[in-house]
Order: C-alpha cells, then sequence, then structure tokens
C-alpha cells in the first residue's frame, strides 16, 4: 500500500460526545501508528468534526510528512445561531480560531470543507455570515449542498423547510463561485 485513506467522521470519535465536555480520544495515537508502517508513503483522512480535531491531533498531523497537508474540517454553516439549530457543538469564532491554530503548526495546510446552504430558518444576513468565513479561510475546496428534508432527523421533526429552492440553488451558486474562483 502506497498510499492510504481513512474515510467518515466517525474514525475520529471513539466516545459518545457529552456536550461540550471534551474526551480525548485514541485516533491521534492511531494515526500516528499508522504512519510507522513501512511502505506506506501517503495518508489522508477526511470528515473529521472541528470539535475531535485536537491539539494531539495537529501535532501528529505536523510532525508526520506522511500526513496529507489537505485538511478536510466540515463547517456546515458560518452563523452561530444555524450551527446551534444544526446541533453542532462549536461557533463560528471557534472554527475560525481552530483553523488558525492549524496554520500555525502546519503552515502548509489547505482546507476543504462542508457546506449546508438553506437550512431552516437560515437568512439572508446568516448565509452571509458563512460567506464572511469562507472569504477569511479561504478554502481551497468545499462540498455545498442545499438543505433538503430527511425524514426522521432532528431538522425534518423540530424545524420547517421553508426556503424556497430558487434561493437555495441561488446561495449555493454563490459559494460555488466564490471558493472556485479563489483558487484559479
Amino acid at each position: 500500500w502506497p498510499d492510504g485513506l481513512l474515510p467518515g467522521e466517525k474514525k475520529i470519535t471513539y466516545v459518545k460526545h457529552l456536550g461540550k465536555m471534551r474526551i480525548p480520544t485514541l485516533f491521534p495515537h492511531v494515526l500516528n501508528e499508522i504512519c510507522k508502517i513501512d511502505g506506506l508513503k501517503h495518508i489522508d483522512f477526511l470528515s473529521s468534526n472541528p470539535w475531535d480535531f485536537s491539539d494531539d491531533l495537529i501535532d501528529v498531523i505536523a510532525k508526520n510528512p506522511k500526513i496529507g497537508r489537505q485538511i478536510h474540517l466540515p463547517v456546515q454553516s458560518g452563523d452561530d445561531e444555524v450551527l446551534k439549530r444544526m446541533n453542532r457543538w462549536y461557533t463560528a469564532k471557534e472554527y475560525i480560531k481552530l483553523i488558525q491554530k492549524i496554520r500555525d503548526k502546519i503552515p502548509d495546510g489547505t482546507f476543504s470543507t462542508d457546506i449546508i446552504v438553506g437550512f431552516p430558518g437560515e437568512t439572508e444576513e446568516q448565509f452571509q455570515h458563512t460567506v464572511d468565513l469562507c472569504k477569511k479561510v479561504g478554502f481551497v475546496k468545499a462540498y455545498v449542498a442545499m438543505y433538503s428534508d430527511r425524514l426522521l432527523t432532528y431538522a425534518h421533526t423540530h424545524f420547517r423547510d421553508a426556503l424556497p429552492y430558487q434561493e437555495k440553488k441561488r446561495r449555493w451558486g454563490r459559494l460555488e463561485r466564490l471558493i472556485y474562483t479563489n483558487n484559479k
């Protein structure tokens, strides 16, 4: 195996979250051990949750050149109220602080993300907060999705999806143009 890919966000979270209380996970140790495998030249991992991206994990990435420098860190939204409705355990300010911490230790790191536009209740001002965050971070890639109801999810049972499809599509297009225009 010259390359390795560790997909899925649950690989980092080996224990159940207890609100904002952070519990150390084994993932930084496991990743460090994987880096010791002879013949393995490159390792990427995807979809880590910002809340699980610990100082230990940053240190492991910084000291291991086998680990890819494109860091996928889903933000979902740049607005704190929307993040709270999404049951995310971080704020936009905490996300930006984490990005800066990673940049300080991994100067050659680049960032990709996941964003949902048109989450129930998202106003134009809240969407603009997401645009502003994207400009500040300078993502090299983003997987932008338009919110759609999914049966039996928390959002489906607690919020009404009232934003018209055309408005979601406009917001999606604006972020796509912003991110991919910045990277040409």
